[in-house]
């Protein structure tokens, strides 16, 4: 039997000489008592590639690794992802593929700055205390904070209570791209700069299918025509596909001008909350579809509260099909603005008039069953 050895940090574990101990604990992984620190056991004939975290290098001899006991779930602390210590860039990457194979990840309450994409495999789920786990993005424009590792075929993966803050114009907090069959669930998402979306998707043949989110929120910086946008389903990479079949349950939405932005078909938003926006939806075709044969989508919109969308519901073109539904809606210009009302079908209890919006009636668009020959 041996004893346990303790140390203070993971720098000492490394300095320290497995002929002494093979068991070892570590106090923290910088310093003691920062959440990084845990048990370790010695195996001689290992020569895994160091990963920082589950798998470390010692510097007494080439041959061998002290390799860390895990109870299953991993934490970003173990990799030297530490709150309040500078970019964690490189440190979060070394957690998120030692989820390869699958597993969790824990994002613990903290402030993380995180300056490249990050890239997560299919299985991971990837999880936080909500408001409290703040990682703030400063990556390079034409990037999202949070990305599929691999795009074809598309993964799942699952995000749970985090709070991401983005920093840079023209860049997103989800990159959707690639990702299918996912959950993402009491997310929040802060976009601080002008130009900036929260889940954004478009697709180049690995369009975003079948995800839900529950409860997922964003705001924008305020003011006019900010360019923001919280659900960005538009058809970017080649004009032609845009994400379809995903469901948004709850969530709320303000200070950003467009709400959600849909040129996919199938998608279903319910109960969602919208307060100080341009646009709430809108609803349009890819532009490589405009002169295609095949045009139209159709997408559900149930139990809508909106305070202040100056345009509720915007049909860009003809064939953007909608059935919605809304619970309360004041503070608007316009509840639609579109091409065309038939095949649509709208039901609100409030008129499209300023100031208050408060008077009670029944509103319904025409809606005119497609004729097949």
């Amino acid at each position: 039997m041996q004893h346990l050895y303790a140390v203070e940090t993971i720098a000492d574990l490394r300095q320290f000489d497995p002929l002494c101990s093979e068991q070892l604990r570590t106090s923290g992984y910088l310093r003691p008592g920062d959440g990084g620190g845990g048990d370790f056991y010695w195996a001689g004939e290992d020569n895994q590639a160091d990963d920082g975290g589950l798998v470390l290098k010692s510097e007494q001899t080439p041959k061998g690794r002290w390799r860390r006991i895990s109870t299953g779930q991993l934490d970003i602390r173990q990799f030297g992802a530490l709150p309040a210590n500078g970019d964690v860039t490189q440190q979060f990457q070394k957690a998120l593929n030692a989820c390869r194979k699958g597993g969790s990840l824990y994002v613990p309450s903290g402030h993380y700055t995180i300056r490249q994409p990050l890239m997560v495999h299919q299985g991971t789920t990837v999880h936080g205390d909500g408001l409290l786990s703040e990682i703030h993005y400063y990556g390079p424009a034409k990037t999202g904070c949070w990305n599929a590792a691999q795009r074809t075929p598309a993964t799942a993966m699952a995000f749970a209570g985090l709070n991401t803050f983005v920093h840079t114009q023209n860049s997103w907090a989800y990159h959707l791209t690639g990702m299918s069959f996912s959950r993402f669930d009491n997310l929040f998402v802060h976009l601080r700069c002008a130009n900036t979306s929260a889940y954004y998707g478009p697709g180049n043949g690995e369009s975003p299918y079948y995800n839900v989110f529950t409860n997922c929120h964003a705001s924008g910086p305020g003011g006019e025509a900010n360019g923001c946008i919280a659900f960005d389903w538009a058809a970017y990479d080649d004009g032609i596909q845009a994400p379809n079949a995903n469901q948004v349950f709850g969530g709320h939405v303000n200070s950003l001008q467009v709400a959600v932005r849909c040129q996919g078909t199938g998608n279903i938003f319910h109960g969602q909350v919208l307060e100080m926006v341009d646009v709430g939806y809108e609803f349009d075709l890819p532009k490589n579809r405009y002169d295609d044969v095949s045009k139209g989508i159709s997408n559900d919109v149930m139990g809508l509260y909106t305070e202040y969308a100056k345009i509720v519901f915007e049909q860009r073109h003809e064939t953007c099909y909608l059935m919605a539904q809304t619970s309360m809606v004041t503070g608007h210009k316009e509840l639609f603005r579109g091409k065309s009302k038939e095949n649509c079908v709208l039901l609100s209890s409030h008129s499209g008039q300023l100031p208050m919006n408060r008077s009670f009636f029944e509103k319904a668009i025409n809606f005119r069953p497609l004729e097949f020959k």
